[in-house]
């Protein structure tokens, strides 16, 4: 009877974008309910309900779980990536990952194991509730 009647999700509006800017530190868990973007540096873990893109300045010491994520930058932690995970030509992780899918860029650096597919649903147990960030500084490295 009425044309308006079905409801549509809208696309995610710039203004429900989070950012940590270049220069800026965190020190503590961070939870966004929508999209994030990280220029700064986050010394804690991450619970992201959207996309998470870290820049090519953004470091990240602690772990990350969001539906997806996007990296330019440097992280020392686990990634839990629900749907998919891209790592640019200057990304460098040191810890594990597990996504649904992967990119990875030639010259991106990976240091530790990668589960994909429907094995990475199965592991429930990936990002545990002790997760902590262990406080290493991050070393620039070279991609190989």
């Amino acid at each position: 009877m009425f044309k308006g009647d079905k409801v549509k999700s809208k696309p995610e509006s710039p203004d429900r974008l989070n950012r940590l800017v270049s220069g800026t530190k965190l020190v503590g868990d961070l939870t966004a309910n929508s999209s994030l973007r990280v220029d700064g540096e986050i010394v804690g873990n991450i619970q992201c309900n959207g996309k998470l893109v870290l820049g090519q300045e953004g470091v990240i010491v602690g772990d990350i779980n969001a539906t997806e994520v996007e990296i330019d930058g440097k992280v020392e932690g686990q990634i839990k990536a629900e749907v998919l995970l891209v790592l640019h030509q200057t990304a460098s992780i040191i810890g594990d990952i597990q996504t649904g899918r992967i990119v990875i860029e030639d010259g991106a650096h990976v240091e530790g194991n990668i589960q994909t597919g429907e094995a990475s649903k199965s592991n429930k147990n990936f990002l545990g509730k002790n997760s902590k960030p262990n406080g290493k500084k991050l070393v620039p490295t070279e991609a190989v």
